[in-house]
């Protein structure tokens, strides 16, 4: 298993109801880049940000607006999402936000978590917090 990777199973009732559905967890690091590191904050957006999907090696790029209009709605399939709700730290729901997207070339459900800080009104910054990704389609 990679580093900054945790590979995590569903137990009980739920895994019977998910059919072992497994989900990776990875540190921002390990499948983003263009994060910024600086003095009181990790993993901050600046302009863009390129995530690279770890199944499949598809790159997507991620502008500072698309946390910015992150608004909670999700493609998945309900009873993945609450699989992914599961394994999402609990932050303030204002200072949380999710981006919830299929791979478009393994289709893989990925979730992006992102906390959100405000400044006074006129600034949002984004921080990357981790990122969820379950399995996709192999690769032929």
């Amino acid at each position: 298993m990679p580093r900054n990777m945790l590979s995590l199973k569903r137990t009980g009732a739920a895994a019977e109801m998910a059919k072992s559905v497994v989900i990776d967890h990875y540190e921002p690091e390990a499948v983003m880049r263009g994060l910024l590191d600086g003095e009181g904050f990790r993993n901050r957006v600046a302009g863009a940000c390129i995530y690279t999907c770890p199944r499949c090696g598809h790159r997507i790029r991620f502008r500072w607006r698309s946390f910015y209009r992150a608004d909670g709605r999700s493609p998945m399939a309900r009873q993945l999402r609450r699989i992914l709700d599961d394994f999402t730290p609990e932050l303030p729901a204002d200072e949380q936000g999710v981006v919830d997207f299929h791979c478009p070339t393994c289709q893989a459900p990925t979730r992006i978590i992102f906390s959100i800080l405000d400044y006074k009104k006129i600034a949002y910054h984004f921080d990357i917090y981790a990122v969820l990704v379950g399995e996709g389609n192999p690769q032929k």
